[in-house]
């Protein structure tokens, strides 16, 4: 009758040998994930030292995975670039992600490393990093940065996932269910809406800032975001052939792409955030006038390139906004201008039209974050009218 097979990870029976004065050896059977049945042994001063030896020697065997990129012991740090690659390819998920997104992912490999002064835990092997170390560290970082956080319990999800493709079970389930992490108060906090009396104070400030020494046409690229209520990184993307100046009854502007970082390097992205973004916004006539002033010398197929004539990277234009707008508006962001055109559209036309503007596929995603709205508190004229003065008998 042939011998049954050890379960994987199980220890077959132990044998002890005495090896010299006070001095034991335990000797015993495991078989690893990668279905090989292996030897293992401990030593130690007594049997029971032996024996912890042996069991510690086979923990670190049993996740040997022969001929497989990841084992137990690849480290914690290699596993998340592994899982970073394969999250590019598209080969892990239900759906291969846009490079904005795996960047977004990328940048939080530097959290475990340490270099943002986290615990280092990326350079763990797999199977020392167990679930109450990675939960303790998620729910640590959340405290100081709850968005950081939140995107790297996904990214450990991701790795999760990684390890049971390639058939590594050093985590029985994944290691990031039921960790609950402290809420970013930035997601529930309400969209701005400038008003105009703010938008105009803006531009004077930003006109101040530009000069014909800055290379950055700042007052360009807000007057694109308040005219189209286009993102950032699209608005850096716009090409003139982009353009329909001489349409009638009004200029126009076709979306087609975005700005993003890709291995490194900036690239035009020549397709939208999402199949509704792919769309055509009617200009106003002061951005027209604006963009025809600046057609004149434009000798680059981008409206707004960076003193090279290539592509201007979003985090400087962001810095250079930060320095424009004044101190009294330090809690504008550009984002603040997707949202201020959209709730001014919304309170003339509806959320339907602003949910098109900003190419939307929902209008619950429009209104939900990027329309502020004054709660609804119902009508109780009924009561109120109770307070009405008296009236005179004059």
């Amino acid at each position: 009758m042939p011998r049954k097979k050890l379960p994987v990870g199980q220890i077959g029976t132990i044998r002890y040998e005495e090896v010299g004065y006070r001095r034991w050896r335990a000797l015993a059977y495991v078989r690893t994930f990668a279905d090989k049945r292996i030897r293992v042994t401990g030593t130690g001063r007594t049997k029971s030292d032996a024996e912890a030896t042996l069991k510690a020697n086979a923990n670190d065997r049993v996740f040997e995975n022969a001929g497989a990129i990841i084992d137990g012991n690849t480290t914690l740090q290699e596993l998340l670039e592994l899982t970073v690659k394969a999250m590019r390819a598209g080969t892990i998920g239900n759906k291969k992600l846009r490079i904005q997104s795996v960047n977004t992912y990328g940048r939080q490999l530097s959290l475990f490393e340490g270099a943002r002064g986290e615990r280092a835990i990326g350079n763990l092997r797999l199977c020392e990093c167990d679930k109450s170390i990675i939960a303790n560290w998620l729910v640590k970082l959340s405290e100081r940065t709850p968005a950081n956080a939140k995107l790297a319990k996904i990214l450990l999800s991701r790795a999760y996932d990684l390890t049971v493709v390639h058939g590594v079970n050093v985590w029985p389930i994944n290691p990031t269910h039921g960790v609950k992490l402290r809420a970013n108060d930035s997601e529930e906090s309400e969209p701005v809406a400038l008003s105009l009396a703010e938008i105009q104070q803006i531009w004077e400030n930003v006109q101040s800032w530009q000069t014909p020494y800055k290379q950055t046409d700042l007052v360009g690229i807000v007057g694109a975001l308040i005219a189209t209520g286009f993102r950032p990184s699209e608005v850096l993307a716009l090409q003139w052939s982009d353009f329909q100046l001489d349409a009638k009854p009004k200029a126009k502007a076709t979306l087609s792409g975005a700005i993003v970082r890709q291995d490194g390097k900036l690239v035009r992205q020549g397709y939208t955030k999402t199949n509704s973004g792919f769309r055509t916004v009617t200009l106003p006539d002061w951005f027209r006038d604006m963009l025809i002033e600046r057609l004149v010398n434009a000798d680059n197929v981008l409206v707004f390139p960076n003193s090279r004539g290539g592509f201007l990277d979003i985090v400087n234009v962001r810095r250079q906004f930060r320095e424009a707008r004044g101190e009294v508006f330090s809690h504008v962001k550009f984002k603040s201008f997707r949202s201020s055109v959209a709730t001014a559209i919304e309170n003339v036309d509806g959320v339907e039209e602003a949910a098109r503007q900003l190419g939307h596929a929902s209008p619950a995603i429009t209104g939900r974050y990027y329309v502020k709205r004054a709660a609804d508190a119902g009508d109780h004229t009924a009561v109120l009218e109770m307070f009405a003065p008296a009236q005179s008998s004059q």
